[in-house]
């Protein structure tokens, strides 16, 4: 009898990325380099506590923190462990913190967050993993934490902006006064981004474990691609850097992205797929296993290194006001869309052609608008998106307040 797969459909990102790659995930090689600061070994130079303002807020690290309890503890949401760390820039790998070091804990984030949990317009309760395993430092008492891996469950809280919102809902004024998250992990992790259409990626999916029940000859239902779990065989080993036990991105190659207007093109979209973990590699070839998909992922698909993408913390704007003049700042066309290229709405994702070179960053606002198609009348505002993440001349952003829809090929302007 043959055996034939069923086709497992992919979670809505919704549902299925809270678990994905939130948490800090595990280092395989955690410092080795240890010192004594004070009272207790660290393989970082954390800054002395009298540096820091009168008015600052410090945390001493303790046995069994992670980033991610602390950032449920303190900002009331976990997933805000990115903006933990990016507080304190002297913890070089976010896997491995140190008891008796200090963390600063910025006031206003803190107070944001807990804002976010209560005034956010939706927000969906998803269960994680969390808790961290310890070593001894340099033959000393004191013990390092790892970041997640293990299997004590936390329970963070979410939000999404705009999803469930009605088309044409601006975002209430409680929600904007203090800063919220932007985006999720999987609007950074599950869309993808404008880049070289020849851009240099030597790794990629050979095939897969399962060929033989994947590729049976008549069988119309089966799968051409797989998903979280699957087993992988990569082309591409130790001499291309390929590293057992670490985590890589997913891509495979997308359209050609053309300026809406001009036809100029801007680059190729390269489509996150999801992430698989090595789990061997020898010179050429390696194995591994699908540990997050967010679409199916085929045979061909490229592997890149996991990049590590802190989701954006800021204060939603108001939609620009309708005697509002235009700011004279950068300005640009939407280019690209996660779906239709028309009625996008509030948690739309989107391609911009501007980027860090034209002075766009994470967390910068831009307010969308068309020319009336009345002569002499001024522009229509649409809305305003929150930037996600940039490239050299492109940039992912969400759609996170609006008046009317919008559509690739409306412009946009910097805040």
């Amino acid at each position: 009898m043959v055996s034939v797969r069923r086709v497992v459909p992919v979670l809505l990102l919704a549902m299925a990325f809270p678990a994905m790659a939130a948490k800090p995930r595990q280092s395989s090689h955690p410092p080795r380099e240890f010192h004594r600061v004070g009272d207790h070994w660290t393989a970082y130079n954390p800054p002395d506590p009298s540096a820091f303002s009168p008015e600052a807020r410090l945390y001493v690290i303790k046995q069994g923190d992670t980033l991610w309890t602390l950032a449920k503890n303190f900002y009331g949401n976990a997933y805000l462990w990115p903006q933990l760390w990016e507080s304190n820039t002297w913890i070089t790998d976010a896997h491995w913190i140190y008891p008796g070091d200090n963390l600063l804990i910025e006031g206003e984030v803190s107070n944001a967050a807990a804002g976010a949990t209560t005034t956010a317009a939706t927000t969906s309760t998803a269960t994680a993993s969390g808790s961290g395993s310890t070593g001894t430092a340099a033959g000393s008492s004191s013990t390092s934490t790892a970041m997640g891996g293990d299997t004590t469950p936390a329970t963070a809280q979410q939000t999404d902006l705009g999803t469930g919102e009605a088309l044409g809902t601006i975002v209430p004024a409680a929600l904007m006064s203090a800063p919220v998250p932007i985006g999720t992990d999987a609007d950074i992790y599950c869309y993808g981004y404008i880049g070289d259409p020849n851009e240099p990626m030597p790794n990629y999916i050979s095939s897969f474990e399962d060929v033989e029940v994947l590729h049976q000859a008549g069988i119309m239902s089966q799968s051409s691609g797989v998903s979280q779990g699957e087993l992988l065989y990569i082309a591409g080993g130790t001499s291309t850097g390929v590293v057992a036990g670490e985590t890589y991105i997913v891509v495979e190659p997308g359209e050609m992205v053309k300026h809406p207007r001009t036809g100029e093109v801007l680059g190729r979209h390269w489509d996150y797929r999801g992430q698989v973990r090595i789990l061997c590699a020898d010179d050429t070839r390696a194995r591994a296993i699908v540990s997050q998909s967010c679409k199916e992922i085929h045979s061909g698909a490229r592997l890149k290194p996991l990049p590590q993408l802190p989701i954006p913390i800021a204060r939603i704007p108001e939609v620009a006001g309708f005697c509002d003049a235009p700011t004279g700042k950068s300005a640009g066309f939407i280019v690209q869309s996660d779906g239709w290229d028309y009625s996008l709405g509030n948690g739309a994702l989107v391609q911009i052609n501007l980027g860090r070179d034209d002075q766009i960053q994470p967390g910068d606002f831009l307010t969308v608008y068309r020319e009336s198609p009345q002569a002499g009348q001024p522009r229509q505002v649409l809305g305003e998106i929150g930037i996600l993440t940039t490239e050299s001349h492109t940039a992912t952003a969400k759609v996170v307040n609006m008046r009317r829809t919008m559509e690739v090929g409306d412009r946009v302007e910097a805040r």
